[in-house]
């Protein structure tokens, strides 16, 4: 998890990252993200569970 994601799919395969999660992806404004960071990472790692597990 990341607040923005600034690296392309094969910039992350190549440090080794299979896959990245910003919170951007939630909400578009960084001030925003920064402010409820907290209930946003929340639903991102639910998102991540349901994808994963």
């Amino acid at each position: 998890m990341c607040g923005r994601l600034a690296l392309a799919p094969e910039e992350l395969r190549a440090a080794g990252i299979a896959a990245a999660y910003p919170l951007t992806s939630l909400e578009p404004d960084v001030a925003t993200c920064v402010r409820e960071a907290g209930p946003l990472l929340e639903r991102l790692a639910a998102g991540i569970a349901r994808e994963r597990l």
